[in-house]
């Protein structure tokens, strides 16, 4: 255990075994095997394993140069993997919602909020394993049951109840950790720890280039499964391919447009596709 409180500390520890408990649980009481195994097969079918790698190759290259510049060592593995599964997968996962800039701006303010901050100072100092891990089952019931609360306007006054709850402990934790922050002060501004919390919006924001061209890509693949459609003939398919990129280059929000609008339409010969797109935009 103290060997593991050295990588993790005892809030994800708890975190990870009360995971391992609920797994565990769900198999032998859920009889899903084959919409499991379906599942893990679906998640890693062969295009989406070509996207993670270009994520994680990607993701090195950023931290190496991370290292280069003394911003990374280490020491910060946890958090960049904890980065990766958060962030990089959950938000390749909404990159169908990239119709425009507005999806990286979002990108952006969330990286840059306050409250992750505020979230850092609460998570830099943790209780005793035991307590963290008795007290994680407590906020998730606390959780579901304002979940629950929330779907009924009736309950208004157990769903603000519920929720104070939860604040006051937020507040708890974060008084905790601000306490201990200030006492410790040298440690809280260590170059590790000043690391530690900007390492996710540097991540998050040099991350963007590669998410707005697989949001390109996805776009353009779903444009151009519609080619056979529109003509048979593979030649006039790459010409009409050819004319497509032409027209919206690397232009994601042109080409979310053809996407939407370039639809119905009965290609006869080159001419009328430039024509179609001219019209379009």
């Amino acid at each position: 255990m103290e060997k593991l409180q050295e990588i993790f500390s005892t809030r994800e520890l708890a975190l990870i075994i009360w995971t391992i408990i609920i797994i565990i649980f769900i198999l032998i009481k859920v009889k899903f095997g084959d919409s499991l195994t379906r599942l893990i097969r679906a998640f890693f079918a062969s295009k989406l394993s070509i996207a993670y790698l270009i994520m994680i190759l990607y993701s090195i290259s950023i931290l190496s140069l991370l290292k280069f510049f003394g911003l990374w060592d280490f020491t910060l593995l946890k958090d960049s993997i904890l980065w990766f599964i958060t962030f990089a997968i959950v938000t390749f996962f909404k990159i169908d919602k990239a119709y425009n800039n507005n999806f990286f701006l979002e990108i952006l303010n969330e990286t840059f909020k306050l409250t992750l901050f505020l979230e850092f100072v609460a998570n830099l100092y943790t209780f005793n394993f035991w307590i963290e891990f008795l007290i994680f089952p407590f906020l998730l019931l606390i959780s579901l049951l304002k979940s629950f609360s929330e779907l009924d306007s009736k309950n208004e006054i157990t769903t603000k109840f519920l929720s104070n709850i939860i604040l006051i402990i937020g507040l708890t934790y974060f008084i905790l950790s601000f306490y201990k922050s200030f006492q410790d002060y040298h440690n809280f501004f260590s170059v590790h720890n000043m690391n530690s919390l900007i390492l996710p919006a540097l991540l998050s924001t040099l991350s963007i280039p590669l998410f707005y061209f697989l949001a390109l890509y996805n776009t353009y693949e779903q444009l151009f499964l519609r080619l056979p459609i529109m003509n048979s003939d593979l030649k006039v398919q790459k010409k009409l391919k050819q004319q497509i990129f032409y027209k919206a280059k690397f232009n994601l929000i042109k080409a979310n447009t053809l996407r939407e609008k370039l639809i119905d339409f009965d290609v006869n010969n080159i001419t009328d596709i430039q024509k179609k797109l001219d019209a379009i935009i």
